[in-house]
């Protein structure tokens, strides 16, 4: 029990320590990443490209997104 504590501890003090000193992007809700999971994998399913070609270009185009913020 005492091991976890320290653990769950270590872990709160390390997650508050990185969202006060760096830009953490916020995480969506719960539902709206099912919706963009359902909507990539419509996309998949539909898409010319095979499934590698598409994570690939959406790594990219998610992280232009990024830098561009």
């Amino acid at each position: 029990m005492l091991k976890f504590l320290l653990t769950f501890g270590a872990g709160v003090y390390t997650g508050l320590y990185v969202s006060q000193n760096y830009e953490v992007p916020r995480v969506d809700d719960p539902p709206k990443l099912v919706e963009k999971m359902n909507k990539k994998i419509r996309e998949l399913i539909d898409g010319k490209k095979t499934p590698v070609e598409q994570i690939v270009h959406d790594i990219k185009k998610e992280a232009k997104k990024a830098l561009d913020d």
